[in-house]
């Protein structure tokens, strides 16, 4: 029986391209503009109406899985609206396009003394993306997340309205634009505060832990004085030494330093050791990307880590300590070609640690080993639909292969199960597992219901969508 032939698209072919999110691990076509101003993003939503299709905003592609995708339908890339707007440098006030980068922002403003209050482990994310997925960073229990730091955004809905919110003024709708996913309406511009600095350094030190019971005591030992903190687990250990791990401290360099406020001091050398391009030590991270290679690895960082926790406080350039993604450029390309996936789950205090427990003993059992795992110390904000809560996070990631991606699936379904028991959110820059039930249940009907009633008013015609939104909404 011969198959009816799928109708052309009316989109442009020459539009078409296949996007990827971060992880690698899932990859769709789409058909991508590149609007430079507002106007274009108003032709495009037009357009959109005119034939009947979706559009999804997309910044630097930061998200792992399908937050920036949609399906053969349209992509809006917003990274060539990267204006910078106004500065004030006595202030430390910023307004910049949602284009704008992390890396843009430090580069133009360290010179004068300034940081952002917050920042993920990359520089690489836009403004817009920041905003859409509400990032956190080394310093969240103290200094919450990003959308925290926004005095205003400009933001246009698919029906053409301009507006402009602040959290003081327009509270319902800001925070739930920050943390929406871009599925309220597009930020064009927003209005920054940053962080005064004395210096471009970080007084940075090394603590080492035989075990998360250790871990946690660290926690809470160090975040009464401390500016950010970041823990790493040792995936790969067992018995005596299973949980071991670091927990790395910064404090703020109050030592003033102009040198070090040159942009050109925080990156890194060229070469490492003098030696191999930087640009091109992933495809040294290539060779021990594998279970053996990786267990070698965690190792040698427990180990390093233990004998650097006896050298005491070392300064370290601000880039350095907080973009650890980026020290070997290009390294996620190592986990080609099936991907990676990472399992993240933020707990209230008094679950998190039996919930980490269970977790990680349950990637034991089923001899899938986290390649990375972490842990970090958060707060609650008051986005609508938050995923942080007064407790901690625990981050694994996995190497996707053809021969464990059964398995690691059914073992990522048994440790959400267990995550939902434990009354722990997920974080959908991460996630491509959550199903619009599992949403609910870990965010409430009420904060759902009370966002899609949002959408309904701002954007009524339904032309902000993704795959991620339609994955969690069943729209």
């Amino acid at each position: 029986m011969a198959t009816a032939a799928t109708p052309p698209s009316p989109l442009p072919a020459n539009r078409c391209e296949q996007l990827a999110g971060w992880a690698l691990s899932e990859r769709r076509s789409a058909y991508v503009w590149h609007p430079t101003t507002i106007d274009q993003i108003q032709e495009v939503f037009a357009l959109a109406r005119r034939v009947g299709t979706t559009v999804t905003p997309r910044g630097a592609g930061n998200s792992y899985n399908d937050a920036a995708l949609n399906q053969d339908a349209i992509v809006l890339d917003l990274t060539g609206m990267r204006r910078i707007l106004e500065w004030n440098p006595h202030t430390g006030v910023l307004r910049v396009e949602a284009g704008v980068t992390i890396g843009d922002i430090w580069r133009h403003c360290l010179p004068d003394g300034w940081w952002p209050a917050v920042v993920p482990g990359t520089q690489t994310p836009t403004v817009g993306g920041c905003l859409a997925m509400n990032v956190q960073g080394k310093n969240a229990w103290k200094r919450g997340s990003f959308g925290e730091h926004v005095l205003q955004m400009e933001v246009l809905t698919p029906n053409g309205d301009r507006l402009t919110l602040t959290p003081q003024g327009t509270p319902d709708c800001y925070h739930a634009i920050v943390g929406g996913w871009g599925m309220l309406g597009i930020v064009t511009s927003a209005t920054l505060q940053l962080q005064r600095v004395a210096a471009g350094t970080v007084i940075s030190t090394q603590h080492a832990a035989r075990n998360l019971r250790e871990m946690f005591a660290l926690y809470e030992d160090l975040s009464p004085h401390a500016d950010s903190l970041v823990g790493w687990i040792d995936g790969f250990a067992h018995g005596s030494a299973a949980e071991r791990g670091l927990v790395q401290s910064a404090q703020g360099d109050l030592l003033p330093n102009r040198a070090s406020l040159d942009p050109a001091f925080q990156d890194p050398p060229a070469r490492i050791a003098g030696v191999f391009p930087r640009a091109e030590a992933w495809r040294l991270v290539k060779l021990a990307f594998n279970d053996p290679g990786m267990r070698l690895a965690n190792r040698a960082q427990f180990t390093a880590g233990r004998l650097r926790s006896q050298r005491g406080p070392q300064r370290v350039p601000l880039a350095q300590y907080h973009f650890f993604h980026d020290y070997i450029p290009g390294w996620r390309k190592v986990a080609l070609p099936y991907g990676m996936c990472q399992f993240q789950v933020f707990a209230p205090a008094d679950t998190a640690y039996d919930l980490f427990i269970e977790l990680l003993g349950r990637t034991h059992h089923a001899g899938i080993a986290p390649y990375l795992v972490t842990c970090k110390r958060h707060r609650a904000d008051e986005s609508l639909l938050r995923y942080q809560v007064d407790g901690y996070s625990l981050s694994l990631d996995f190497l996707i292969t053809k021969s464990n991606h059964e398995r690691l699936a059914l073992l990522l379904g048994q440790m959400r199960e267990q995550a939902f028991a434990a009354r722990a959110r997920f974080y959908m820059a991460k996630d491509d597992l959550l199903t619009a039930q599992d949403f609910r249940r870990s965010v409430g009907d009420a904060a759902m219901d009370t966002f899609l009633a949002l959408k309904a008013r701002l954007d009524p015609e339904g032309v902000l969508s993704s795959n991620l939104f339609r994955r969690i909404s069943q729209q």
